[in-house]
Parts: structure tokens; sequence; C-alpha cells
């Protein structure tokens, strides 16, 4: 008898090997009887290589300038990961049925691997979500699944805030909630993109704006120069012209300038709260000739608050060190006073606005001190704080919008929000 699987014919009149008993041996029922058994052995082994070693890139601190990127995709998308656990059944059950044992068994070992990467970090965080009374949606992870946070800058919604002395056009986004100009003045989010200081642009992540729209807030989504060339004054200016910029048309888009607050995601989130610590600091000048903004609040979305801490602490060196040169102009070896100058801790004051951080427990880029210290610092300047971290979670987990993680970073802004702006 002849039977097919994945293109390859299988005989299943071989000869079995007998015992003394005349019965099939032990040893011969695993031994693969044919190519497409010697094949499915092949794809079984080559799997559960690829598996753990994924898997190993999600439990341990592996750099993200290395393999440990696919760790992090994982993690922000460990539901996905039971495709791969449903693939390795069917061919496990395929395996079985063309009597290839051996590898019917290394496929169910790749089930039980592979549900447990998606299970176990989900657990994790749903625990935590009970935790912080917050419900969260198998659905919307679902509806989601196949959308990322991922968008370009929308020209339809572009306008020039600014335009330094080299004639360069500085430009945002403008998010409008929809709703008339009419009733009270509503509170803005001036929102600040991330990218390592040398790439990204405005609209990067543009599921917060639209769902920063629903809640009732104009949103004002800032791109600003990155190097080539150095850049160290240049970007953190550039969002305080775009702050000023805000306030100088609040009656045009119905805002209360005396509730604009700023929200960032890594390097986004350095530059928010660059520019709401540093307010007025003749150190840090806006790029165009604006007034200082007095900042509500802040929404630090795992940002790095100490630069030089940064550049010699980092998990992934070979990643973050270059992107920092440029930025900067050198090591801090170099210039101790510009990474100081750079770093939100330095700049924590009895002033700063509220702040809110949310940082994953597994980030490979910033690591938990940026937010400890951080921390510390608030609270010793008795300024209103909250932190949220997040287990099993990466740098730039909302990503994933449907993600649980980002379910439970959209609650705590909105609660965070009500609190400090809306009141």
């Amino acid at each position: 008898m002849v039977s097919e699987l994945a293109g390859v014919r299988l005989r299943s009149d071989s000869v079995p090997i007998l015992g003394k008993t005349g019965r099939l041996s032990a040893g011969s029922q695993w031994r693969p009887r044919g190519a497409g058994a010697w094949l499915l052995i092949v794809v079984a082994c080559l799997l559960t290589l690829l598996m753990a070693g994924l898997a190993y890139c999600m439990v341990r601190p592996v750099r993200w300038d290395g393999p440990g990127k696919f760790g992090g995709a994982a993690l922000f998308f460990p539901l996905h990961l039971l495709a791969f656990t449903l693939f390795a059944a069917v061919l496990a059950f395929l395996a079985k049925r063309a009597g290839a044992r051996l590898a019917a068994w290394v496929f169910g070992l790749v089930v039980i691997l592979t549900a447990a990467m998606a299970l176990t970090p989900t657990i994790t965080v749903w625990r935590q979500a009970r935790q912080l009374d917050v419900p969260l949606s198998l659905g919307n992870y679902l509806a989601n699944a196949g959308r990322p946070n991922f968008g370009l800058p929308q020209r339809e919604r572009s306008v020039v805030y600014g335009t330094v002395k080299d004639g360069t056009q500085l430009e945002l986004d403008v998010w409008r909630t929809g709703k008339p100009n009419s009733g009270p003045l509503r509170p803005a989010i001036v929102l600040v993109h991330g990218g390592a200081w040398t790439h990204g642009n405005r609209s990067m992540l543009p599921n917060w704006n639209r769902w920063l729209n629903e809640l009732g807030y104009e949103v004002f989504d800032v791109e600003y120069r990155m190097p080539p060339p150095v850049r160290w004054l240049d970007e953190i200016g550039d969002v305080k012209a775009a702050l000023g910029w805000v306030v100088a048309h609040a009656a045009e888009y119905h805002v209360d300038p005396a509730r604009i607050s700023l929200m960032g995601s890594s390097t986004g989130s350095n530059l928010s709260m660059l520019a709401a610590y540093s307010a007025g600091d003749p150190r840090l000048p806006s790029s165009t000739d604006v007034p200082p903004v007095a900042i509500r609040s802040v929404i630090n979305f795992y940002g790095p608050t100490d630069m030089a801490l940064l550049y010699r602490t980092c998990e992934s060196p070979n990643y973050v060190r270059p992107l920092m040169r440029q930025y900067i102009g050198g090591p801090p070896e170099e210039f101790p006073d510009r990474y100081e100058l750079l770093s939100p801790l330095t700049h924590v004051g009895v002033k700063a606005p509220p702040t809110l951080t949310i940082i994953g427990a597994s980030d490979r880029l910033i690591s938990m001190p940026h937010a400890q210290r951080l921390n510390e610092a608030l609270t010793k300047a008795g300024v209103l704080h909250e932190m949220i971290v997040l287990p099993a979670n990466d740098h730039g987990f909302d990503v994933n919008w449907g993600g649980f993680g980002t379910q439970i970073a959209r609650v705590k802004i909105k609660q965070f929000l009500a609190k400090y702006v809306v009141r």
C-alpha cells in the first residue's frame, strides 16, 4: 500500500523487523522507514530547535541587536504562537498516521513547547491585570491580531509649526476629535514619536491618536529634526517649539492652553519628560521664538531617564551606542555635560508635572533602573506620579494594539488623565 504526505510517497508495506518472538521489536517501532518518515523527522527537529531558540530569547535578556528582537516580537504577540501549536499538532497527527512514530513524538514536544510559550506570558499578564483591577478582552486581542500599530505621516493632517534659521520647516499632524468648536475648551495631548533619536516619524503609532480623540483630547503628533548632523539641542528645541505653537493656536483648535499634556514612547518619552521638566531652562531653548509652556501631565512609555546610564549599561549596546553617538556627538566620556543635560532626571524638581510611567518588565533596551530612578526622584521632589510595570512585555509592546499589556496601559492612561487633566 502507498500513502502520500507533503508530496512524498510513503510505502506502508515495507518488511517489519521481527524479534525472536516474531513480534515487532521495540527499536524497530521507532526506526524511520522510508524517505517520507525521514523528512518528517528532519522537519520536526528543525521546528523544535527553532521554537526552543525563540523560547530562550523570550525568557532570557538576549540582546535586541541580535536574536533578542525575535523574542521581543513573540512577547508582543504571544497568542500568535498558537498557530505553531496547531501546525505541529497537525504534523504530529499525520506523522502518526504514516507510522513515523519518532517524528510524531517530536512534533508532540513542539505542541507542548509552543503552547507554553503562548500561554505563560499571557497568564502572567492576566494575573497582573487582576491585581490592577483592569478587565482584559480576548476579543480585542483577536480583532487587532493582524493590524500592528504602525503608521506614516498624515499629509492631510499636517501643518507647519515652525521654520528654523536654515529654512527647514517643522511639521506636526493634527488629529481632531471631530467635535464642534463650542462648549468648554478641550484638553490636548502633544505626542512625540520614538525611534532612538535617529529615525521615526509623526503619526508613527496612529492608534494612540485615534483613541485619545475618542476620549475627547485634541492630539498634535510632532516630528522633529534628526541626525545627521548632531541634533542634541535641535530635537528637544523642536518639541518645545511645537508646544509653543499649540498654545499660540489653542483658540483655533478649541484647546485649553492650561491643559496640555505630553506623551511619548521610548525616545519620544525621553524628549517629552525633558521638555516638561526643563520648561524655561535657557540651556535647552526652543527652536523658534515661543514662550515656555507649562505642561499639565506627562505620560512616559518606557523612556530613558539617565543618558549616561543608558549608554553604559544597555543590554543591546551594539544597537544603542552608535545611535546615541549620532545624536549627541560622542560617548559620555567625551561629552559628560551633554549627557547630563539631556537626562530627564537632571531636571526633576518640585514644579515637575504629574507623571505616569509604563514599562515592560522584559524591556531589553530601557532597563528597569530608568523607571525606578525616576520614581525615586519624583517621590523625593514631592511630584505626583504613578508607575506601572507590565510583566512579560518588551520594549515597544504597544505595537500590538490589542495586546494585553496595551489594554492595561489604555485603562491606566485613561484613569491618569481623568485624575490630573480632565478635572
